[in-house]
């Protein structure tokens, strides 16, 4: 039994909350997206994929934690930082955790993810929002933002073994 499958789903989301703040306190800071821009901002990197809703009932984003969690112990970027949190999780006293919860941390997890990879830029004007996603220097192999790309549509729909 993996790490991942061994954390019951609130200890999942305790480890991504955990894991998210500890990332994020370490990095440069992040771009700053309301909840709006950061699903716009996934929808964009993932082409237009089917990810409308992944993150909005129970069910769907506990496996899209799952999916993350595990990518997060395999990327060279995030898996000591990710292994220690995982191999002992917060403990927490709430008995269940809303789904609306459960994806916003899996939402703020997977771009403080994809902030380890790309730069996530916003501009806006007249009233859109456009995105721009730039290599970071440690991410500058050729197929990383392809590999990226990949990664985050399968973590997003379950559909294809990530390629990291």
């Amino acid at each position: 039994m993996s790490v991942t499958d061994a954390l019951n789903d609130r200890a999942l989301v305790l480890v991504l909350q955990e894991l998210t703040e500890e990332m994020q306190s370490a990095a440069v800071p992040p771009a700053r997206l309301t909840e709006s821009e950061a699903r716009a901002s996934l929808h964009a990197l993932t082409d237009g994929a089917d990810v409308d809703g992944v993150l909005d009932d129970e069910a769907s984003a506990t496996a899209t934690a799952r999916r993350l969690l595990t990518v997060m112990l395999e990327d060279s970027d995030t898996a000591p930082v990710a292994a220690s949190i995982a191999a002992d999780p917060p403990v927490d006293d709430q008995l269940a955790v809303e789904a609306a919860v459960t994806g916003i941390v899996v939402l703020a997890a997977m771009i403080t993810w994809l902030q380890t990879k790309v730069e996530i830029k916003i501009h806006r004007k007249d009233g859109n929002t456009e995105f721009l996603f730039h290599l970071r220097k440690s991410a500058a192999r050729p197929q990383t933002l392809r590999s990226v790309t990949e990664t985050a549509t399968q973590i997003l729909t379950g559909n294809q073994p990530p390629q990291l």
